[in-house]
């Protein structure tokens, strides 16, 4: 039940924030549903959000997080076959 209300929240504070905010992994793995681990591997092979290094920081621009999110297709079967 905790990591849904992390979740919950993650997702709030993700879409109630202003469009130029930076978000870190873990606020943009809640939103994506991944681990933080998924993160870090789509980095690491050059795909996934695009994400700038603040410092040794990763962050996530909301207007690159949405944008990612309008390019995933969507299915209206399980059955479907993803392109």
């Amino acid at each position: 039940m905790r990591k849904q209300q992390d979740r919950t929240q993650s997702l709030a504070e993700f879409y109630n924030a202003p469009e130029a905010s930076l978000f870190n992994q873990i606020i943009i793995a809640s939103v994506r549903d991944c681990s933080i681990a998924t993160m870090e591997r789509d980095r690491w092979v050059g795909g996934g959000i695009p994400f700038i290094k603040v410092g040794r920081a990763v962050k996530y621009k909301k207007t690159d997080v949405l944008d990612w999110l309008d390019t995933c297709q969507v299915q209206r079967s399980t059955s479907e076959q993803v392109a």
